[in-house]
């Protein structure tokens, strides 16, 4: 039964729209607000969600926490963001979901991009990696991205779990996207908004995950993120991202990105990205 109203709620949140695009202009995205989102439950429940953005305006980033993260993203029209995440601390039963938006005007010359994807690893229904990129256009750089899960209708669902990246790659021409689900079963849609060049400074934090870590991608001071993810390398079933959201600071304080991860699995990496404007 709390499967089957999941699997409603998540189909709720992506009936808003499809794929979103602005016309041509300068892209020059400022005034940043954010809207928050509190999803609770009980311990080790997946939970779904999300935020909308003010009415004119569109989302350059989303971001969740204090669960094990299957997936987060934009809503597909852009006016919003969504998280799905087990509520894995029996101490701290919420999952905080942000989105980070601005004036849709001041996205003008953005499009989106999406791929699908279905791993077809060992036998069908084993959890396997799924992990795929989506490239934007010749010309513009990735930014804001994230990936959900569709059944064989195309309907969105709660699959997925352990969170492995949801970042923009190193030279920021496409947004990546891993998490397990079954093999030959799930079907993974990684998404993207492109913007015409030139691309924000790149910043990477890496941080040791021993049990458990977290870290914050600064940007330069004067600079301010306009979106950020992170990633965590090797990807092994048994690591998760708990963490990944913008951090907005008052100067002199520095704003960037934030993310936390934990393991049993030696050797991890958590890497925090900040795309800074």
């Amino acid at each position: 039964m709390r499967s089957r109203r999941i699997l409603a709620l998540v189909a709720t949140l992506f009936a808003a729209g499809l794929l979103f695009a602005t016309s041509a202009a300068a892209f020059a995205p400022v005034n940043f607000t954010q809207r928050w989102a509190n999803l609770t439950g009980q311990a080790y429940d997946q939970v779904a969600g999300s935020v909308s953005c003010p009415a004119g305006m569109k989302a350059v980033s989303a971001g969740g926490g204090n669960a094990n993260l299957a997936s987060v993203g934009l809503t597909p029209n852009g006016s919003g963001a969504f998280v799905v995440g087990v509520l894995n601390n029996p101490n701290y039963l919420n999952l905080p979901l942000v989105a980070d938006c601005v004036p849709a005007a001041q996205l003008a010359g953005s499009t989106s991009r999406s791929v699908t994807f279905q791993a077809h690893t060992g036998n069908v229904g084993d959890y396997v990696l799924f992990s795929q990129t989506v490239t934007c256009p010749t010309g513009t750089y990735a930014f804001g991205g994230g990936g959900y899960f569709v059944d064989s209708s195309g309907s969105p669902t709660p699959a997925g779990f352990n969170m492995q990246t949801d970042a923009p790659t190193a030279d920021q021409t496409g947004w990546s996207f891993a998490t397990f689900a079954r093999s030959g079963v799930d079907t993974l849609v990684v998404t993207t908004q492109c913007a015409p060049l030139p691309a924000p400074t790149l910043v990477s934090t890496p941080y040791a995950v021993n049990g458990s870590a977290g870290g914050y991608g600064n940007c330069p001071a004067g600079h301010v993120p306009l979106s950020g993810g992170a990633s965590l390398d090797p990807p092994v079933q048994n690591s998760t991202l708990v963490y990944t959201e913008v951090v907005r600071n008052t100067a002199p304080n520095l704003s960037g990105w934030y993310a936390s991860a934990s393991t049993n699995y030696p050797g991890v990496v958590l890497r925090v990205i900040s795309q800074c404007l």
